[in-house]
């Protein structure tokens, strides 16, 4: 998130002068080698700096990589079909991590024990150094992204569309310098409403998710694990829920969000979801967390689809790269405040987590008013047109 932070404001501009899909593949060769790295940099010997500056490093390269990919969906998918390829990408992302942690676990857990394959290449991953199932797991992890990189090298994007692209890219160049191209993609996302609107509602959840992440983690083990045995399988239960939201939410969003008008689709998501995290407040069953947490993963997945989808069909393609940079930027930044708030400010008594679970249900609350004045009264997602 850091990386976000620091680097954000200057991935726009590289992402609108330059091949996306191109950069993209950089990117994800050069995320392949830093996690390469990774595991012969986790020894004694080693400081932990090192070790930071590696995520950091990675986190950089995904800064450029999040919004390149937000821009380029809408090279190869015609409009008509971007809430569903938006659904389709945001469940497959959220699938993904849901599996590779459960399977990332396993794999480390069973590559620790003696066994044939370690016993061939264990020479990799010394067992004095670290454990190897870790090792053979950041291994795997690089293999992912390489994996990434090359079934990016196999889209092939339309002649004529690539014919625009390379115009496109002329345009961007011709502006003028770097510095006035990030003031010109700040100046566009800042005079026109509806991408402005969907920047801010995105920002706006992801601070109040951050807040509800810290609350969720104090409640399980209050709640699920006042021992705190099992805590961290308790979590895992916890944000399976919340994912398992995620993904229902952005299917269900690409089937029928296009059918009801934006101001009443998202004002219902804050709405529905500040209720639901009011009701954390409740002497509920302990359970219930489980079902708080897909509720507001479900409308989150659905928030995340539309906002997503708006800003590919509304921004020119010229601006969208800097747009989605940009939008990364708040939102992250957000993101880190907010975290920071609940770290600082939630406490370990009943009475405070009460009240701080009070003042974020107000605060998803303030979502209602900002999506019902941003939203013209029945625009729908899919008459949504691209603002000059």
């Amino acid at each position: 998130t850091l990386a976000y932070v620091v680097f954000g404001p200057f991935a726009g501009p590289i992402i609108d002068r330059f091949d996306r899909r191109r950069l993209m593949i950089l990117m994800d060769i050069l995320r392949a080698g830093v996690v390469l790295a990774l595991p012969f940099c986790i020894s004694p010997s080693h400081h932990p700096g090192v070790i930071y500056a590696i995520v950091f490093l990675i986190g950089l390269a995904t800064s450029v990589f999040a919004p390149a990919k937000s821009a380029f969906i809408p090279e190869i998918v015609p409009q008509e079909h971007l809430l569903r390829a938006n659904s389709v990408t945001s469940t497959m992302g959220t699938l993904t991590v849901l599996f590779g942690t459960v399977i990332g676990g396993a794999l480390v857990s069973a590559l620790n024990q003696p066994n044939w394959f370690v016993d061939q290449l264990g020479w990799l991953f010394p067992r004095e150094k670290m454990p190897p199932g870790l090792g053979f797991a950041f291994l795997i992890d690089a293999l992912t992204y390489l994996v990434s990189a090359l079934l990016l090298f196999w889209i092939v994007v339309p002649r004529a569309v690539a014919g625009y692209e390379e115009e496109r890219r002329r345009r961007v160049r011709a502006e003028g310098s770097f510095w006035g191209q990030l003031q010109d993609g700040i100046r566009y996302l800042t005079h026109h409403r509806l991408p402005a609107t969907a920047a801010l509602i995105q920002s706006w959840f992801f601070f109040v998710g951050g807040a509800y992440f810290t609350i969720v983690t104090k409640l399980v083990y209050l709640r699920l694990s006042p021992s705190n045995e099992q805590a961290t399988e308790y979590l895992g239960y916890a944000y399976g829920a919340l994912g398992v939201g995620l993904v229902c939410g952005g299917l269900l969003t690409g089937i029928y969000g296009g059918r009801l008008s934006l101001r009443w689709l998202v004002t219902g998501c804050f709405a529905v979801a500040s209720f639901t995290v009011a009701t954390l407040t409740l002497p509920l069953p302990p359970w219930s967390l489980y079902l708080v947490n897909l509720v507001v993963g479900y409308v989150g997945g659905g928030v995340a689809v539309c906002m997503d989808t708006l800003l590919q069909r509304v921004v020119p393609d010229e601006y969208r790269g800097r747009v989605f940079a940009l939008t990364n930027l708040l939102l992250n930044s957000l993101l880190l405040i907010s975290i920071w708030l609940g770290a600082n400010y939630l406490g370990s008594t009943p009475t405070s987590i009460h009240y701080f679970t009070l003042v974020t249900a107000i605060g998803v609350l303030l979502g209602v008013p900002i999506a019902w004045f941003g939203f013209p009264a029945r625009l729908r997602i899919t008459q949504v047109e691209t603002q000059s």
